[in-house]
């Protein structure tokens, strides 16, 4: 008897301690916005592919792990603010500025930015700077520029099941659009924009395909999850630090992933 109350006992407190998932609708199109506004605010970045609309089980697996990859993101970046507050505050100030100075402030809008300088001038510059300070912005606020701009983002119906996602009243990727459609659990999903020209020739088709860009988002979670605990040893001390190990950490396994995605899509178009 007692073994079977002890038992109870232990199995109340395991159903106490589980952790209960926040509810965030998805009703509407304008809720969908606030709700993934809401997760990002609530440190819920991981379920941010809840509110992303899957083709298949193959494209719903690889969402799971670049749920994961998001959620890692972000306790990175509150390693990286406790670590080097100072640091932190610096970059956000010259980030602004650099914005207000209309520069972008993006990894790949500061590549794209860097070589169009390097091109008009004589003076060469060094891509390997503008990745770095592109890396810095991105790990050190992965979502802040959402949070910010959170309230330009609108939507405009389409049809009973389809809607359009606005910036600023503007239809964003014009003329494409990034779509949203009801499903048939009644749930409003953003539609990622894969079918647009620049991507529809390189976006995953196969289960194997997603199964690799599953992978690459793995890879560059553990890459996350390692530099969260080099800073928390101490071991990275600086900003620069970080961003630099990133850049190392990441090249490897993204160019072995992504010469096995390549063959696969070489492959799929035979």
């Amino acid at each position: 008897m007692r073994t079977l109350v002890a038992i109870l006992v232990l199995a109340c407190l395991l159903a106490g301690c589980r952790r209960v998932e926040t509810v965030y609708p998805q009703g509407s199109p304008d809720e969908v916005i606030q709700s993934l506004e809401a997760m990002v605010k609530a440190g819920d970045a991981r379920r941010i592919p809840d509110l992303i609309y899957a083709e298949d089980d193959d494209m719903r697996l690889a969402l799971r792990r670049f749920g994961r990859l998001a959620g890692r993101l972000q306790e990175l970046g509150e390693a990286i603010q406790k670590a080097f507050p100072e640091e932190v505050e610096k970059l956000r100030k010259d980030t602004l500025a650099a914005a207000e100075r209309g520069e972008a402030t993006s990894i790949m809008g500061s590549l794209a930015q860097s070589a169009m300088k390097s091109r008009r001038s004589r003076r060469q510059e060094n891509p390997g700077d503008s990745m770095n300070l592109a890396l810095r912005r991105l790990l050190v606020d992965p979502y802040t520029s959402f949070e910010q701009a959170s309230d330009r983002f609108s939507t405009v119906e389409l049809s009973d099941d389809t809607a359009g996602l606005l910036f600023d009243g503007q239809i964003i990727l014009a003329p494409f659009g990034i779509m949203m459609r009801r499903d048939i659990d009644e749930k409003w999903y953003i539609v990622l924009p894969l079918d647009i020209p620049i991507l529809s020739k390189y976006r995953p088709r196969t289960a194997e395909q997603w199964l690799i860009a599953g992978y690459l988002m793995r890879a560059w979670e553990n890459v996350a999850a390692d530099l969260k605990a080099k800073i928390e040893s101490g071991e990275l001390r600086s900003l620069d630090a970080v961003a630099q190990e990133a850049g190392i950490m990441l090249t490897p396994p993204t160019m072995m992933i992504g010469i096995a995605y390549s063959k696969s899509l070489e492959e799929g178009s035979e």
